[in-house]
């Protein structure tokens, strides 16, 4: 390294050189009786990446296993874009273009909250979506009026809580509700009726025992889906009423939705008649905004709220996006994820439901996630077509303007008929409409039916990030010698480090090229000096051991 040290202290010939990408300026001795020459390649890195991210998830009835993989490896798809700094935001929609709900609508904002028995049977359930009236730091609370079964199943039974509690937040955790008519307390919470006499127990136990609650039992009656005064992993809660006239034993029952949450209730916790119990992701009212919890669910329960787009400056996006691509196995057995984007990247929905998505200097960015291949209606050349006129005549001059990536079968099946991968959880349809528009944009084609999505998430953050990960050298190294080194522009002042192989990167003699392994990708518009003998004639890296 004692060359670099010469080299850093010599401004003008450093600048000099990155003048020319390739440099040779000296033939030296060796030992073997030849000669090698010196190579300098230089590099700049690309400009940083702004970026719009479309993921269309298959929501067909195959897709559970695949939906809990994609969520649960989204850290390893950001650390890609945190990495090289790039300036991402992501929406999501599914492959359904039937229900009208969901044709192009970006998924947020909808999710369901369940009361699932021991034996795992539905108590209750509360589904909502952003035609609700969910506010920053507002719980929704279920009408004192209609505090049964049936009664909380409609978002005309439920309103805005006025009260305030702990830290500010409103909400009435653990109280009676307001009527949502009058705005005021109810002085009756109406537990059902069964019919016997006051005082009487009818229902066929013994007095004071605990009995397991029943469909008709547990009503769901407030919750708090996106807190104000703490961040969401810390702040919402869930309220349950006992509607029946036992005590009811809640071990080994449950609050989940039709996505990745399922937090198990502790053994021990019970309902009395009439009562309340408040589930919070914490019950530390230092840090939960003031809730007195009388269960602390952790990381094990969430609530979507009304966010459609991901950005970086998105509190938990870890965990809303979890919830984003859990879309369900409901949706239309003819997916359509090239129709389903048309739709969400219209003129219509981008000006209304999907508006703030489109960025005009984001490189656009496409992911489609499914097991089958598209049906969409119109050839592939024209939903190409319709991406790129999205970023004007750019996209055409420029290829990384528009990327579409793929995971899917990503490989033809050997004979026609037969799927093109299998996994423990089932078989992949080959996905040949989507891996052409890949292949066509440079972009990512893995395969849906890996175990392990992390490195597939890694790989999709660095083609996406539009970041240069390869450097290709103008001539074979003699790979003993090569020395990498980063600086911050075109003079030796602005060195950064010199760079260790296997560590920072790796060298690919196949290819001839460098490769940057994760966290080490230069960061944009930094500039890269490769150095190295050239390899003589007749001599290769392999006879070097």
């Amino acid at each position: 390294m004692a060359d670099a040290s010469l080299r850093r202290r010599d401004g003008s010939r450093f600048s000099a050189l990155l003048c020319a990408f390739t440099v040779m300026p000296l033939l030296a001795c060796t030992e073997y009786g030849y000669t090698q020459a010196t190579n300098k390649d230089v590099f700049q890195q690309v400009r940083r990446n702004t970026v719009d991210v479309l993921m269309v998830i298959d929501n067909s009835c195959s897709m559970a296993e695949e939906q809990e993989k994609l969520a649960g490896n989204f850290q390893s798809f950001i650390d890609a874009f945190s990495d090289v700094d790039v300036d991402w935001q992501i929406a999501v929609v599914t492959t359904d273009t039937f229900d009208s709900e969901q044709n192009g609508h970006f998924i947020g904002g909808t999710d369901e909250i369940k009361v699932i028995s021991a034996g795992g049977s539905t108590l209750d359930e509360v589904n909502y979506d952003t035609s609700w009236p969910i506010e920053d730091g507002v719980a929704l609370q279920l009408d004192a009026d209609s505090f049964q079964f049936s009664g909380n199943d409609k978002a005309e039974s439920w309103c805005a809580a006025s009260a305030a509690y702990g830290d500010g937040d409103l909400g009435t955790p653990g109280s009676d509700n307001a009527s949502c008519g009058a705005k005021g307390p109810s002085s009756d919470t109406g537990g059902a009726d069964t019919g016997g006499a006051d005082g009487d127990d009818d229902d066929g136990d013994d007095d004071g025992d605990l009995v397991l609650p029943a469909t008709g039992d547990i009503v769901i009656t407030e919750f708090m889906a996106q807190p104000a005064a703490v961040v969401d992993s810390a702040g919402e809660w869930v309220e349950i009423y006992n509607a029946s006239e036992d005590t009811l034993d809640m071990s080994g029952c449950a609050l989940a939705d039709d996505g990745v949450n399922y937090a198990v209730i502790p053994d021990g916790t019970e309902l009395e008649p009439g009562g309340f119990l408040v589930f919070a992701r914490s019950d530390d009212t230092s840090v939960n905004g003031g809730v007195t919890a009388d269960v602390a669910l952790g990381d094990d329960f969430s609530l979507n709220d009304d966010l459609l787009i991901l950005t970086p400056d998105t509190p938990d996006a870890d965990e809303i996006f979890g919830e984003m691509v859990a879309v369900g196995v409901d949706g239309s057995g003819i997916e359509m994820g090239l129709e389903a984007s048309r739709m969400a990247l219209s003129e219509d929905l981008l000006a209304g439901h999907n508006s703030g998505f489109l960025r005009e200097e984001a490189n656009l960015s496409l992911i489609y996630v499914s097991d089958e291949n598209d049906y969409s209606p119109l050839p592939v050349n024209d939903y190409l077509r319709h991406f790129k006129d999205l970023k004007g005549d750019t996209a055409y001059r420029d290829p990384g303007m528009v990327n579409i990536s793929a995971v899917v079968g990503a490989e033809p099946p050997p004979y026609d008929g037969e799927v093109s991968c299998e996994s423990i959880h089932g078989y992949a349809d080959y996905g040949a409409r989507y891996v052409d528009l890949a292949a066509r944009t440079n972009g990512a084609r893995e395969s849906i039916c890996d175990e392990d999505f992390s490195s597939i998430a890694e790989e999709l953050g660095l083609t996406i990030s539009g970041l240069q990960v390869e450097f290709y050298l103008s001539e074979l190294p003699d790979q003993a010698t090569l020395a990498v080194s980063l600086y911050a522009d075109q003079t030796d002042d602005s060195f950064i480090r010199d760079l260790t192989i296997d560590e920072d990167y790796t060298y690919h003699q196949d290819e001839n090229a460098i490769r940057f392994v994760q966290g080490q990708v230069p960061e944009s518009e930094t500039w890269i000096l490769i150095e190295y003998k050239v390899l003589a004639t007749g001599a290769s890296n392999s006879e070097e051991g």
